[in-house]
């Protein structure tokens, strides 16, 4: 089964809501608060591979 990601439309992302920052308007990178952002504090340490940018 291939679970198909949809672009996060109010910044949450990660596996507990099934978005992906990738595509989304408020940065590409999910944090491992399970939010979409563009800076290092999204980005860095504990940023989710498989929900965006890392």
């Amino acid at each position: 089964m291939t679970l198909v990601l949809t672009s996060s439309p109010d910044r949450t992302c990660g596996k507990d809501v099934v978005f992906s920052c990738l595509g989304s308007i408020y940065g590409a990178c999910c944090s491992q608060y399970n939010s979409c952002g563009s800076t290092l504090e999204y980005c860095g340490s504990g940023c989710q591979e498989g929900f965006g940018l890392c």
